[in-house]
This record gives C-alpha cells, sequence and structure tokens, in this order.
C-alpha cells in the first residue's frame, strides 16, 4: 500500500487548565458547541502534552481517519515513514514531525508567559526545539471585552522586577506592563522565543508551531487552577526560567511592526491567490505558512509533508491518484509522496498550509 492520498485527522481534543473551545466545535461542525477543558485540537501532531501534574499525555498524539487499521498519525508514519515524511527528512529530523499545528479556542485570558528558544531548550531541557509560534487568527468573539492579544513589555523592567511581582502574584502589575493589542479575523503574528505574551479570552486560531510544549508562566492562576512553580517553570526554577524572557521595551506600534507577520502574495490568478506568511529568518528556521485564498482552481506540489486546515469553501483535492472531497472544518496530513495535485474549490475555498522549514526532501 502507498500513502498516496491526503490523511484525514479527526479531532484530537486535549486537556488544558483553560477554559475554551466554542468556536472550535461551531468550526468543526458540532451541534451544541460549548466551552470546556479540552480548547485545543492538535492536528499535526507527535508531540506529548504535558499535564499539569508534569506528566506527559498520549491523547495529544493527531488522530486520523483509520488507514491500514492504524488510528493514529503516529502509528501511520511507523508503517510508512517514508510514504509520509519523505527519505531526505528521515535522515535529518528522524521519524517525528518536526512542526506542531493546533486550532486554539480561549474563552478567558491565558496566563502570561514566553517559551524558549532553541539554544534554552538545548541547554536546559534536552531538546534541539524551541517553542516559536506563528499565530493566524480564524475567529473572534467578544466575551467581557473587544478580543485582544498581551505582545512584549511596553515598559522597561528588570527580570528582578518580574520575579518580585511572580512571588507576589501580581497578575494585574504584570498586565499592566504588556502592550494589549485587539484582533479580528485573519490577523497574523509571529511569537518569538522569549517574547512575553498571552492570548486574551475569545480567540480563535490555528497555531504552527515547534514541535514542544514547553511553556514558562509568570502567572501561577489560569481561572481557578493554580499551579506549582515546579510546572510554572519546566522545574528549572525562577532563576533560570526568566532567563527565558526578552525584557525589550516595545511601543505597540513596535510590535505590530515586528511581530505582525506579512502576507507576500506569491501567486495571484482569477483562480485563486496564494499568501506566504512571512516573520522573518528566525520563523523560516522552524516552519513556513501557507495562506491559500478563494480558490477555485489552484495547482500545488509541496517538498515535504504539509497540514492542511480548511478554513472556508468546499471542494476537492485532486491528483493522478484520484479526487479527494474537502470542506470547511476539515484538516487533513497531506503526505510528502503525493506529489502535484489540484485543489478546486466548488465553493472558493480557503486553506491554512503549514509547513516544515525549506530543504528538508
Amino acid at each position: 500500500m502507498n500513502i498516496n492520498f491526503p490523511v484525514k485527522v479527526l479531532p484530537t481534543r486535549v486537556y488544558r487548565v483553560y477554559k475554551g473551545g466554542f468556536l472550535l466545535d461551531k468550526f468543526r461542525g458540532e451541534k451544541e458547541p460549548k466551552d470546556t477543558n479540552y480548547p485545543e485540537d492538535w492536528i499535526c501532531s507527535t508531540v506529548r502534552a504535558l499535564l499539569a501534574d508534569g506528566s506527559l499525555s498520549k491523547d495529544s498524539i493527531s488522530k486520523i481517519k483509520p488507514v491500514d487499521g492504524k488510528e493514529n498519525i503516529e502509528e501511520l508514519i511507523d508503517l510508512y515513514p517514508e510514504d509520509i515524511l519523505g527519505e531526505g527528512y528521515i535522515k535529518q529530523y528522524g521519524k517525528s514531525l518536526n512542526i506542531l499545528v493546533k486550532l486554539l479556542d480561549s474563552a478567558i485570558r491565558l496566563p502570561l508567559q514566553c517559551h524558549p528558544e532553541k539554544s534554552f531548550s538545548r541547554k536546559y531541557l534536552n531538546s534541539g526545539y524551541g517553542k516559536a509560534e506563528a499565530w493566524f487568527i480564524l475567529e473572534t468573539r467578544k466575551i467581557r471585552e473587544n478580543p485582544y492579544i498581551l505582545l512584549g513589555f511596553r515598559e522597561k523592567v528588570s527580570k528582578r522586577d518580574i520575579l518580585k511581582l511572580v512571588e507576589q502574584d501580581d497578575s494585574d502589575a504584570l498586565v499592566s506592563l504588556m502592550n494589549k493589542v485587539e484582533v479580528k479575523p485573519y490577523d497574523t503574528y509571529f511569537i518569538a522565543p522569549g517574547l512575553p505574551h498571552a492570548i486574551g479570552e475569545g480567540v480563535f486560531m490555528v497555531e504552527t508551531q515547534e514541535p514542544t510544549d514547553f511553556t514558562i508562566s509568570v502567572e501561577r492562576k489560569c481561572g481557578d487552577i493554580v499551579s506549582s512553580d515546579e510546572k510554572c517553570t519546566l522545574r528549572l526554577g525562577w532563576d533560570i526560567a526568566l532567563d527565558a524572557l526578552d525584557y525589550t521595551p516595545y511601543t505597540i506600534e513596535e510590535v505590530k511592526e515586528r511581530f505582525g507577520t506579512k502576507k507576500e502574495l506569491t501567486y495571484s490568478s482569477n483562480t485563486g491567490k496564494i499568501y506566504s506568511l512571512n516573520g522573518g529568518s528566525y520563523m523560516k528556521s522552524c516552519f513556513r505558512v501557507l495562506f491559500l485564498k478563494d480558490v477555485k482552481d489552484i495547482r500545488l506540489s509541496f517538498d515535504s509533508f504539509a497540514s492542511l486546515v480548511v478554513v472556508g469553501g468546499k471542494g476537492i483535492i485532486t491528483s493522478q491518484d484520484g479526487e479527494f472531497p474537502i470542506e470547511r472544518g476539515e484538516t487533513y496530513i497531506i503526505p510528502a509522496g503525493f506529489g502535484e495535485h489540484r485543489y478546486i474549490g466548488e465553493e472558493p475555498l480557503e486553506i491554512i498550509v503549514s509547513l516544515p522549514p525549506q530543504g528538508v526532501r
């Protein structure tokens, strides 16, 4: 058997200490959408989620429509590694996905946090990956205030200042130090390692990131849950963990300019457009994100496996091996060996494509 077709990814909901998921449920076509402690859907994942007690969960391995008896993407990769990942990729990265893609919908403000960069992870976390993230906001909802994100310190602060506020559990003071940016659907941001940030309430996004669950939280409380210092600091202690933060002060204009990713038009015709999200050189070293818009008929060939989120429309993917129907709310992994194929929209398609960095075939 050859894996020469799009692999359909089924909902893979992951427990988190915060609540959300109403817009995610709607996107997935649930009849009774609601907010729960399963606000994330890990749609391109071989990563074990880090739980509140420090243990790892296999529930975050992406579930798939069964193929040859295999029910998650890790099992399928084990059976058909070269078909899905490609021989060159395996030599460079092994048999795990080197990106992680999620659907995430927050009903509350998440704790103020940052993620490590690669050198910090190698030194302290026994990993070659940090947790850079690209956010593509799909939808928003007003819960208590207009949807927003917090990005970057807006004034000069020191590690000592932050540690004092952490020890005092002074969330109001911590948040007051941050730039508050209102957001709307189709806004895009690159969350560089170290950048202090938080997703505000009512924000539903596609998040493409490095394949880890490393988060350093400078707030212990999230909703009704209070996390331990060990959990907040990845068991590193506050002195080391706070070294991961970027203490650079930014104005709100600088934040938007520096961390708002540029949608660069790379293809345009009367049958569709392709945009590449440019978040700078660090993002390019971690992953790529494309946005296919107003697609009636576009031909593509990827140089690696790819994650697809169908965010709008209805149609088919067609190749020499057949036709495969797709529609809004569905998610897929395109295997590396799929080859050239076309996206044909019965209703104009909008698709977010997440890919590994270039040069892995």
